[in-house]
C-alpha cells in the first residue's frame, strides 16, 4: 500500500457541456426511447396471435356454457315473441294480446272517460251556469 499512489477521481466536465455533448445526450435518450418503442410493439406484435385465439377459446366456451344452460329449459320458453325467425325480416310480427293487457287497457279507458265527463261536467257548471247567474 506504501508505494500505490491515491487514485484521483474521474471527474466529469461541468454539467453545462458544450452545444454537442448536450445534443448528443438527447439524441442518445430519444434512440432509448425509440428502441424501448419498437421492442414493445415488437412483442405485441408477436403476442397477438396469442391473444387473438384465447379471446376466441373465451368466446367459444361462453357461447358452450350458455347452450348448455338454455338446454334444459322448455323449447317455447327459448322463443322470444318480439324477435321472428321469418325470411321477410321487414313484414310487421302480430303478437297476441295478453288477458291481463286486455284488461288493463279496458281499465285505463274507463279512468280517462270518467275524467273527460267530470271535465265537461266542470266546463258546464262554470262556464255556462256561470253566466246564467
Amino acid at each position: 500500500m506504501r508505494g500505490r499512489k491515491p487514485e484521483k477521481p474521474n471527474r466529469k466536465p461541468a454539467s453545462g457541456g458544450t452545444p454537442l455533448d448536450e445534443k448528443r445526450r438527447r439524441l442518445e435518450e430519444e434512440q432509448a426511447r425509440v428502441r424501448s418503442e419498437v421492442a414493445r410493439k415488437e412483442r405485441l406484435i408477436n403476442e397477438a396471435p396469442k391473444l387473438k385465439a384465447e379471446a376466441e377459446k373465451r368466446r367459444r366456451d361462453e357461447l358452450v356454457t350458455r347452450a348448455s344452460r338454455t338446454e334444459s329449459r322448455t323449447p317455447r320458453a327459448l322463443l322470444d315473441p318480439r324477435h321472428s325467425f321469418e325470411a321477410n325480416v321487414g313484414a310487421l310480427v302480430r303478437t297476441r294480446k295478453l288477458r291481463r293487457e286486455k284488461s288493463q287497457g279496458m281499465w285505463t279507458f274507463f279512468a280517462l272517460l270518467l275524467v273527460l265527463a267530470g271535465v265537461i261536467y266542470w266546463i258546464y257548471a262554470v262556464v255556462i251556469r256561470g253566466f246564467s247567474q
